[in-house]
């Protein structure tokens, strides 16, 4: 189906939706955005043309070529409406289960028998919300990073009975975007990215809990040391306190209890002290924190880089992705120089 591919609707029309179908239109696909209420759509709007206005003072864009973006993209409330001729539907709505299985058993009931599916989930089974669509060898993973207009990583997760087309017309689509696409070889909970990353930041988290060392000494030795873009806090309250803990939950489920949230991560959510977007997490937000070279003085980066590099080998050992794969998805979906794989190699 390939080349074939024209017309992309995207369901959800939240931070991960506009983006997706903001990056769509500028590809020259055309686009539909649905939503369930008129308020979410008109955000959605407010939110592309706020980009593209931006793109056009910065200079990286025309403003006739932003104007063709907005005229590719068509916004609706009607799901039937919306899927009835889509060639690709990629759906961003709430990471709840019940949620998207609901949704996509309504879209089956009316979408064409040979337009693609695919769910933009972080942490859930693509198996298991297939069950709920007709024909699930069309079904497929595409998780978008957020956000999806500067994001470059695209993972590609086929479910237990997806077609090899299937993913082929994916990878081609996500390309076409501008994007890297990354197979993930099996489903399995978190994929690459989130799976090393977000168990990082839960391992630094059980270390500060020892109280060997403070939150600024650790961010500052693996901002400064370790070349990460930002220490393991900083960059939880960045992605928001409560999705680290969702992913982590359910990897305890799926994974093991090694994987259970620490306890200072479980103590802010019930604060509802969530990171940057609450003005609170593990830093208070009053003021933009930052950390010093000197900050990090007195902590040993390995203490995290070897749990970091850990986890990357369970991920190839398992068989969810090979070395290379792993190193691209991680330099990429986290905005890390080095992947786990070429540290190792680089630390001999």
């Amino acid at each position: 189906m390939g080349t074939e591919t024209e017309r992309i609707t995207v369901l959800g029309a939240g931070v991960m939706g506009h983006g997706i179908a903001q990056i769509a239109a500028a590809a020259g696909f055309d686009v539909v955005i649905r939503d369930i209420s008129q308020e979410f759509i008109d955000k959605a709007r407010n939110g592309i043309e706020g980009n593209l206005k931006r793109q056009v003072e910065r200079g990286r864009m025309a403003e006739e070529d932003a104007k063709r973006v907005l005229e590719k993209i068509s916004f609706t409330l009607d799901l039937k409406d919306a899927v009835r001729e889509a060639d690709i539907i990629i759906e961003a709505i709430p990471e709840r289960l019940e949620l998207k299985k609901r949704v996509w058993a309504e879209v089956s009931s009316h979408a064409r028998e040979d337009t693609i599916l695919a769910t933009n989930t972080s942490s859930l089974s693509i198996s298991e919300i297939a069950e709920a669509v007709a024909r699930p060898e069309r079904f497929v993973g595409m998780h978008f990073f957020n956000p999806p207009t500067i994001m470059r990583l695209v993972e590609v997760i086929p479910g237990q009975k997806t077609g090899r087309g299937t993913i082929d017309t994916i990878i081609s689509v996500s390309e076409r975007l501008g994007k890297t696409p990354v197979e993930v070889k099996r489903d399995v909970v978190g994929f690459i990215v989130n799976r090393i990353l977000v168990t990082y930041l839960n391992e630094a988290t059980k270390l500060l809990e020892i109280g060997n060392y403070s939150k600024e000494q650790i961010d500052g030795a693996m901002q400064h040391n370790a070349g990460m873009p930002l220490g393991p806090f900083m960059l939880s309250d960045l992605i928001g306190i409560d999705i680290v803990r969702h992913v982590l939950k359910v990897f305890e489920e799926n994974l093991g209890p090694q994987y259970k949230p620490a306890d200072s991560i479980e103590n802010l959510f019930q604060e509802k002290n969530l990171g940057r977007k609450t003005g609170r997490g593990f830093y208070s937000y009053a003021e933009r924190p930052s950390v010093t070279p000197q900050d990090g003085e007195g902590f040993d980066v390995d203490l995290l880089l070897n749990p970091f590099i850990a986890e990357a080998e369970k991920v190839v050992a398992e068989g969810i992705a090979d070395e290379e794969s792993v190193d691209t998805a991680v330099k990429l979906g986290g905005n890390i120089p080095k992947g786990p794989f070429e540290m190792k190699k680089e630390r001999g």
